[in-house]
């Protein structure tokens, strides 16, 4: 199994075949995508209470599949395309990191032509502090599209992704950024999202910072706090 997740870690470059197989995991994990001044920078803004105002999201419910999802993290999320813009302000690194990233996502677009227009409806930043279970197994809801990223920032755990009824679990490290496919990402009928959990923290708590694009921008998300937009 351990063999299996190597497989789909890779530094400086990107799996296709993750990505673009219907049949394959569906995430591609690339090591040390932001460097260490970046993830000390954005650390430091994320533990100013002057900066990020952190919003208790832990929570049990069950989601439209009847699954029961388990979410133990603090979250801070702001909407990038509406609400109160002022926030970035006293962000400016974690703003610097999303756009990096979005302008990489971007470039991917010769392989993925979907991602040319890829824009980031959101950006947030989630502290776990469950050592077991920082967020049960789940896939992110049809609305995201193209890619998900994930960059850690601090703490480290297991990105664990459910591949042909097996727990694949992938060590994640500050640094790394991990990529789940999203609806239109590839031309296919069957489901594309990747079943995943975020768990096994090795440090006390995690924190990490998520990108996604939304084809329903104007709609709230049932469950999920933004700190500068109330539709």
């Amino acid at each position: 199994m351990q063999a299996l997740a190597k497989c789909f870690v890779y530094t400086g470059v990107v799996s296709y075949e993750a990505l673009i197989r219907p049949d394959g995991l569906g995430a591609t994990i690339i090591r040390d995508f932001a460097n260490p001044e970046e993830i000390a920078a954005v650390l430091a803004e994320s533990k100013n209470p002057e900066k990020v105002d952190w919003h208790d999201s832990h929570d049990t419910y069950e989601n439209q599949r009847g699954l029961t999802i388990v979410q133990n993290h603090y979250s801070y999320a702001l909407k990038l395309s509406a609400g109160d813009q002022t926030p970035f302000d006293a962000i400016p690194s974690t703003v610097a990191l999303c756009r990096r990233t979005q302008r990489f996502i971007n470039s991917l677009s010769p392989i993925f032509p979907s991602l040319a227009d890829w824009q980031p409806d959101e950006l947030s930043l989630h502290l776990y502090d469950d050592q077991d279970v920082g967020l049960s197994k789940h896939r992110d809801t049809l609305r995201f599209t193209g890619l998900i990223a994930i960059i850690a920032i601090d703490g480290t755990c297991d990105l664990a992704i459910t591949h042909n009824d097996e727990e694949i679990p992938i060590l994640i490290e500050p640094g790394d950024l991990s990529l789940l496919r999203a609806p239109g990402l590839i031309d296919c009928d069957t489901e594309v999202r990747p079943e995943h959990s975020v768990q096994n923290l090795r440090t006390p708590t995690r924190l990490s910072m998520m990108l996604r694009a939304n084809n329903r921008p104007t709609e709230a998300i049932k469950g999920f706090h933004f700190n500068n937009w109330h539709p």
